[in-house]
């Protein structure tokens, strides 16, 4: 089947993936050629779910409790269908699951075409925002007996697991989660506040073990932020396992590089990310660990300097490898560095099209100049470390920014009153809980 197109001879601007980066890149590309009154583009946004993620409540979605929220209550709060979010735009949402990229003929296949049965996409510029998929690191029976944690049915699955098990077995029950990154210790810390719950309903006692590999948990964090969180994460109850790396992973126990057995009744795999599959065998050029390489104007890069490619092709998000220019190191992959890069790659765009259409005797090229991006990091009930530049703030301070902050990412993907309304619909949600109320 040859290559379409969406309506007509309109060209066609393809995002592949609507987390943070792609939704916000869309937007912003669609915004851009409106305002400047572009004909003739439209752009795309592929996804395999109809819904963005707000992935930073997915720890407290793995917390709740049924009687505090159902599943349809939750998906309010953590799960915004596409509909919705791109009322107003001119954006053509396509639900389907990216099958292949060909950089040289500049068109995009799916496995599961959407209902006009588009199975090859032809593209005239492509951003890829795929994110990032778990990474077990080869290690034995780790995929098999671990729950991983990276979307908002992750969280639920955790959710009811726990819950299941605790009415089956009351006593002890052994939570272990391996990685002591954000995403671990968030869910770690919530874990042991919710143990209090679980023990009034259920006479259950939750025990949580936290297995890093590193010597420390939050490693390139600032030092004052790791020695807050280890103070949290023990006052609460978590047992840090620091500088065991997991070996193999059983049906009800793991094995660690020095020797040690931890049993667990529930393990929960939040350890590390790779790039997409679809990246691997594509012409552009990757690092070592398989994240693809962009310049400063967020433009990926050919293999080969006489490859040509059919279509311009950016990178943002998770899937690329962007460094601080003098430190050389890695540029976190937090939101508000994927919300930061859409903006440069969705300004570029527009401005190569202002060029080729006659508006601009040349693109105005936008630069990304990686910042020293504030984060906050709740650990459990009203409590959050936030560092904004040099100035660290803990404790329910800390915890009234989370809320802040989580409002202004809301801010990125969609209108100012739709922001307002969601972010309070899962306050209240969240407030009905006992341990946050």
């Amino acid at each position: 089947m040859p290559p379409a197109r969406l309506a007509g001879k309109e060209k066609i601007i393809a995002v592949l993936g609507a987390g943070f980066g792609g939704l916000r890149a869309a937007t912003l590309i669609d915004r851009g050629l409106r305002r400047k009154r572009i004909p003739g583009y439209r752009v795309a946004l592929i996804d395999r779910n109809e819904y963005h993620t707000y992935t930073p409540l997915l720890y407290e979605t793995a917390t709740i409790s049924k009687e505090t929220a159902n599943i349809c209550e939750i998906r309010e709060i953590v799960a915004y269908r596409f509909a919705r979010l791109l009322l107003g735009t001119k954006i053509k949402f396509i639900q389907a699951e990216v099958k292949n990229i060909d950089p040289l003929a500049g068109s995009v296949s799916f496995t599961d075409g959407p209902p006009e049965e588009i199975k090859k996409l032809e593209v005239e510029y492509l951003v890829i925002a795929l994110g990032a998929e778990p990474n077990y690191f080869d290690i034995p029976g780790l995929k098999n007996h671990a729950l991983p944690f990276k979307s908002m049915l992750d969280a639920v699955r955790i959710r009811d697991a726990i819950t299941i098990l605790a009415m089956e077995k009351p006593g002890v029950l052994r939570v272990a989660v391996g990685g002591g990154g954000s995403t671990g210790i968030e869910l770690a810390g919530e874990l042991k506040v919710w143990a209090g719950e679980l023990d009034k309903s259920h006479h259950s006692r939750l025990e949580v073990d936290l297995v890093q590999a590193a010597p420390t948990i939050l490693p390139g964090f600032s030092p004052k932020v790791i020695r807050l969180a280890k103070l949290r994460l023990r006052r609460l109850g978590v047992r840090l396992m620091e500088n065991e790396r997991i070996t193999s992973v059983g049906e009800r126990d793991l094995q660690t590089a020095s020797g040690r057995t931890i049993p667990f009744d529930i393990f929960i795999w939040t350890g590390g990310i790779k790039p997409s599959a679809i990246i691997k065998n594509l012409p552009l050029k990757t690092d070592p660990r398989g994240w693809l390489e962009v310049g400063g104007d967020m433009a990926c890069l050919p293999k080969s300097p006489d490859v040509k490619f059919g279509t311009r092709i950016y990178g943002i998000g998770d899937n690329i490898s962007a460094y601080y220019p003098g430190t050389k190191q890695p540029v976190p992959g937090v939101a508000r560095a994927a919300l930061s890069q859409a903006e440069i790659a969705a300004k570029n765009i527009v401005s190569e099209i202002e060029a080729e259409e006659g508006y601009l005797p040349a693109p105005r090229r936008q630069i990304y100049r990686p910042m020293n991006y504030p984060y906050v990091t709740p650990i459990g009930g009203k409590y959050a470390i936030a560092k904004i530049g040099p100035f660290v703030f803990s404790g329910l301070f800390g915890w009234l920014m989370k809320g802040l902050v989580e409002l202004n990412y809301l801010f990125s993907i969609m209108s100012f009153d739709k922001a307002v309304r969601a972010w309070l619909r899962g306050l209240m949600i969240f407030i009905k809980n006992d341990r946050l109320g």
